[in-house]
């Protein structure tokens, strides 16, 4: 009977120590996993936040409160248009940050009642704050933010695409865009302008 007992007490013994050493090794996959999922998404934050960087940002900020625009959209311009790089310049004649044309400056400068020469375009503060009036005035123009990138990037030949029901179907929105480096183009700075926002703006 003695010994009956006895190993029926180290059944039970065996059985509390499994489920001892069960709980403690679930325990410690949970914590695996937890630290896992978390340092992968600190790691993805600093990966998007290297990719899409914060620069020039008390320009931008000047820029986003004078021409009521996001600051996200602005920064997925620059990004897009230049990479940061405040004296890229194009094969076209576009430049500075956010790739203003000598042409639209000029434009640009006598609306504003400026002079200033074309060579301040590559200027961080004269770039942004040009850019940003150029991008503040086809969204006033057209009404939303695809029409403006357009234009941003084709210029006032998106008025004609809003006349013709090939690519817009109500005269105010464009169903299809006929340049294919145009519609590369408002795709590429929607989706950064989404990053931005995520990782900064949400």
């Amino acid at each position: 009977m003695a010994q009956r007992r006895y190993r029926r007490y180290r059944r039970k013994s065996h059985r509390f120590r499994n489920f001892i050493i069960f709980l403690f090794f679930i325990s410690i996959v949970g914590v695996t996993v937890w630290l896992l999922i978390n340092n992968f998404t600190k790691a993805e934050d600093l990966l998007g936040e290297s990719l899409y960087p914060i620069k020039y940002s008390e320009y931008v900020d000047k820029a986003s409160q004078d021409y009521n625009l996001e600051k996200s959209l602005i920064y997925a311009v620059i990004r897009t248009e230049s990479d940061f790089n405040p004296k890229c310049e194009s094969h076209a004649g576009a430049m500075g940050l956010m790739q203003v044309m000598p042409e639209s400056f000029e434009w640009i400068n006598k609306l504003k009642g400026e002079t200033l020469g074309t060579e301040n375009l590559l200027k961080p503060e004269v770039n942004i704050d040009y850019g940003s009036y150029l991008l503040s005035y086809f969204y006033k123009y057209y009404g939303n933010e695809q029409c403006a990138l357009a234009a941003y990037n084709a210029g006032f030949v998106v008025s004609d695409w809003l006349k013709d029901s090939n690519y817009s179907s109500d005269g105010k929105t464009l169903d299809n865009v006929p340049y294919p480096e145009t519609d590369k183009y408002i795709k590429k700075v929607e989706r950064a302008k989404k990053m931005y926002n995520k990782l900064y703006f949400s």
